[in-house]
């Protein structure tokens, strides 16, 4: 069952790249970045509004709002880097890419959190380098150098941000 789900979620999770790839189409980033996290919360809001009436959520500090601001503007950097760097690149690039983060939440959580990887683990580590540097010859067919290409760089960032931001929730909760 968990298997059928994987590819499930693979298979959404590639129609939501191809859908924001075709949003951004000669359109600007920002606003279609703006519009996208404006009807994702809409579709949101009616659970958010009956968690605020049916639960008592203690209140929280200044400090405690404080961090979630920084995860904000973290997560906030990691989408604008990567909606800009899908808007410029083939999704045969920005995918590959993206599927990075996991090995970087990973290898951040042995350096920040002293987690330790199992075997499967580090096989996935060296699949994931492995398939990266596959990923930067291939890259170089299609006319992409992936060592003076700014929208490569940014498409890194978005995922290194994202990487952070997954570890600073961890951090956070």
């Amino acid at each position: 069952m968990w298997l059928l789900l994987a590819f499930l979620s693979a298979a959404l999770l590639g129609f939501y790249d191809v859908f924001k790839k075709k949003s951004l189409r000669d359109n600007a980033v920002l606003p279609v970045l703006f519009l996208n996290t404006l009807f994702s919360r809409l579709i949101f809001l009616p659970v958010i509004l009956v968690s605020a009436v049916a639960t008592s959520v203690p209140a929280v500090g200044c400090e405690v709002h404080k961090l979630i601001v920084v995860k904000s503007c973290i997560g906030l950097s990691s989408w604008i880097f990567g909606y800009f760097g899908r808007k410029h690149l083939p999704l045969t690039i920005v995918g590959p890419i993206n599927a990075t983060r996991p090995v970087m939440v990973l290898v951040g959580a042995m350096l920040v959190f002293g987690e330790r990887l199992n075997l499967y683990q580090w096989i996935g580590v060296m699949l994931a380098i492995v398939s990266f540097f596959m990923l930067s010859r291939s890259g170089k067919k299609e006319g992409i150098d992936f060592k003076h290409n700014k929208w490569i760089l940014f498409i890194v960032l978005a995922a290194v941000a994202g990487a952070v931001c997954g570890l600073y929730d961890k951090y956070l909760m």
